[in-house]
């Protein structure tokens, strides 16, 4: 890695280290499917729960489980545009809180620079609750690139830094800015496995009560 990267992978780092004594952690697991027949179409399963660090008051809780689909068309050399629907439930796990049905539209367009790539990603979503629906806009900003060598091989690692804005609107709520910043570390096993661990530090609601967040995910990609 070259000394502006290297310098870029410090200044992301920075956010980590200024949790405030409020920051919620939590940690969220997930398991995907992959699958690209040789045409512009791709298809994408998922399958996530997601829960909670014990804290002084509270114990440790599964919040929810989530069921994901997206497709996706190859629109171009360096994009492609997607449309996905997602199902949370929460009230297997707390009663009585809504569950969500989501509904996402993606244009993705990353190109890759000697061993770095560089890509935009802009989603519109619709969150559909028993009582309101919410509309959500979210751009991130992500760069991914292999830590050994100028190219990813089976075995090998690679690292991942994301930085994303979300803005949600509603009639029952006040509008919602957040941020997040990602760093993901993962390995390629196999030509049809990738493992990732992440550390994700979420600042919400920035225009009314900040909230603080710290989620650690796992993943297991498996292309078909």
């Amino acid at each position: 890695m070259n000394s502006f990267f290297s310098k870029l992978f410090v200044l992301f780092l920075l956010p980590l280290g200024l949790f405030a004594q409020d920051t919620r952690y939590m940690s969220q697991h997930e398991i995907a499917l992959n699958y690209s027949p040789p045409s512009r179409w791709s298809y994408n399963f998922e399958v996530t729960n997601r829960s909670t660090f014990p804290e002084e008051d509270k114990p440790y809780s599964v919040q929810h489980l989530e069921f994901s689909h997206f497709t996706t068309y190859e629109s171009g050399f360096y994009g492609s545009v997607s449309l996905g629907l997602r199902y949370r439930n929460r009230d297997w796990l707390e009663p009585g809180r809504s569950n969500e049905v989501r509904l996402t539209q993606q244009y993705n367009y990353a190109r890759t620079y000697n061993q770095y790539r560089l890509g935009h990603r802009l989603r519109v979503e619709q969150r559909f609750y028993e009582n309101e629906t919410v509309y959500r806009a979210r751009y991130r900003l992500n760069l991914d690139f292999p830590l050994q060598g100028l190219r990813l091989d089976d075995g090998e690692f690679y690292a991942a830094i994301g930085l994303e804005t979300l803005y949600s609107i509603s009639a029952l709520e006040k509008p919602d800015l957040n941020q997040r910043l990602t760093l993901t570390l993962g390995n390629q096993i196999s030509g049809t496995l990738k493992l990732q661990i992440a550390a994700e530090y979420r600042k919400e609601d920035l225009t009314l009560d900040q909230e603080n967040r710290v989620f650690f995910y796992t993943a297991a990609k498996i292309k078909l």
